[in-house]
Parts: structure tokens; sequence; C-alpha cells
């Protein structure tokens, strides 16, 4: 964002070594006083890109603060390329209300997606929010993929992070957390799902 004419030439570069579509993905700009979204995304543009995301925070905000969906939209005006917009997208209401606001193609969720992946079924098919129980389906299905791709040892170490996402929202979860730091095994996680569905009772 800092280096608009070196974004054209990576574009470039990239664009003429694949015959795959590129997208670039960048923020409303690198401060709020150097916000240069539209700058860079019509570089983007003219460099080869096939689509533009943006999200409407700036790089030193991280993720505090508000995501301007007005600076998303102003990229979208300003392109003929495909734009998504990114940022506070939490529910299947904010997914909507960002793409009336935008006008925009499409929308990226991350960060809201972390212990919830049905988020994405929700805002395709207005479904309503899973029960605890289905959720913790989820969570053991997760931990059963993720231990078959990485091994018991590193996949059981890495799931607890997302097992604390996973029980955000439980009036019991900073108990939960504490076992949760102490998993070993995949005998473990069913252990405390099993205690969590208990609970919940």
């Amino acid at each position: 964002m800092k280096e608009p004419l070196l974004v054209g030439k990576i574009v470039s570069a990239v664009s003429a070594a694949t015959i795959k579509p590129i997208t670039v993905k960048i923020r409303k700009g690198f401060t709020g006083e150097s916000a240069n979204a539209v700058e860079i995304a019509k570089i983007a543009q003219e460099s080869g890109a096939a689509a533009v995301t943006v999200h409407g925070r700036t790089r030193d905000q991280f993720y505090s603060g508000q995501a301007d969906w007005d600076a998303i939209a102003a990229v979208k005006a300003a392109l003929k390329i495909p734009v998504i917009a990114n940022g506070d997208v939490t529910s299947p209401e904010s997914a909507q209300s960002i793409l009336s606001h935008t006008s925009c193609d499409g929308i990226m969720i991350a960060r809201a997606t972390m212990g919830a992946p049905w988020l994405f079924n929700q805002i395709i098919t207005d479904a309503a929010e899973p029960s605890w129980a289905s959720k913790f389906e989820v969570a053991l299905r997760h931990s059963r993929m993720l231990i078959k791709h990485k091994g018991e040892r590193i996949g059981t170490l890495e799931m607890r992070k997302h097992l604390a996402w996973y029980i955000k929202g439980l009036p019991f979860a900073t108990k939960l957390r504490l076992q949760i730091n102490k998993i070993e095994s995949y005998e473990d996680i069913k252990n405390l799902i099993n205690y969590a569905s208990e609970m919940c009772q």
C-alpha cells in the first residue's frame, strides 16, 4: 500500500507468468491519513488482476475499530473487474448489509468463521444457528480431519486453539479452556466434548 508502483510491477509479473486468474487483496490503506485503496485497486486492475478483495480497515488498525464499508464501495465504483468486500461480516444479516452497502460482487469472511465454520452455510441458505450438539459434532469432525492430516500429536495440539473458539459463548467456557490446554490425544478431545455436551443439557 505504501508503494503503488511496486504493486503494479508485482501484479504484472505474476499475471504474465501464469494463465490462471490473479486476485489481489488490499486494505483501505496503510494508515487513515494515507488511505489509497482506490489507487491501488486501479493499478491492480490495469496490471492484470482478475478481481480485487478490499478489507475496510487500514494496516495500522489491524482488527480494531469498524471496517469502512464506504471505502470498499468506492473501490467497487472505480473498477470494472469484480470486487469482493471484507470486514465485519459476522452473520447472515451483516453479509447482506455489506453487499447492499457496497454493491460488491461477493464477500470474504475471515475471523468470524473461527470456531463457526457453519457461518458459510447460514449465509448461503439463511439457516438458523446450529445447536450446541451440532457444533460439538462439527468440532469432533474437525479434530479427526486435522489429526488425519497432521498426525495425532501435532493435530491435537493445533486443535486446542480451534476448540477454544468452538466453545465461545458457553457460560462455562473459561473452565473448559483450562482443560483444553491439557489435551494430548483425540480421546482427550472426545472426553472434553462429552463433558461439554453433558453440561449443556
